[in-house]
């Protein structure tokens, strides 16, 4: 009988890694993107954040090839990191990243922003929701 050893192919918490990695970079560059578009344009763009959330999570499907839910849930959580910090970006610039207990203070401060009752911050709501449930769905191999 043959025995064929795949010597290249990654383990399942090396694959989780590499996404890790991967999604995080990903996360970063569309954070910093986000970030200084919205700054700088008095327009919010809402289906950006869809968009954001389905790129988060082909990055991670792709880099990353694994069908546990934990690279579902990592595509979750780096999308809804994406949406806050890009948030704040855009709201008091680059000085943020200067200062992370200003990013700390600016967070806490801006979350009665996104739970107030008109039609525009409710829409944007659903649409940043809707953003990491895509990074959710799209995350892994099913």
């Amino acid at each position: 009988m043959y025995t064929i050893y795949n010597k290249r192919a990654l383990t399942r918490n090396e694959r989780f890694i590499k996404a890790l990695v991967y999604g995080g970079l990903a996360t970063l560059g569309m954070t910093l993107a986000y970030g200084i578009v919205a700054s700088i344009t008095p327009f919010e763009f809402s289906i950006v954040y869809v968009l954001f959330g389905y790129g988060i999570g082909y990055v991670i499907r792709t880099k990353g090839r694994g069908v546990q839910p934990r690279f579902s849930i990592l595509g979750a959580v780096l999308a809804t990191l994406c949406f806050l910090v890009g948030d704040l970006l855009s709201m008091y610039g680059m000085v943020l990243l200067l200062h992370p207990l200003i990013l700390i203070q600016a967070l806490f401060m801006n979350i009665p922003s996104y739970l107030s009752a008109n039609i525009s911050s409710l829409l944007g709501l659903a649409f940043r929701a809707y953003g990491v449930y895509a990074a959710y769905i799209s995350s892994r191999i099913v």
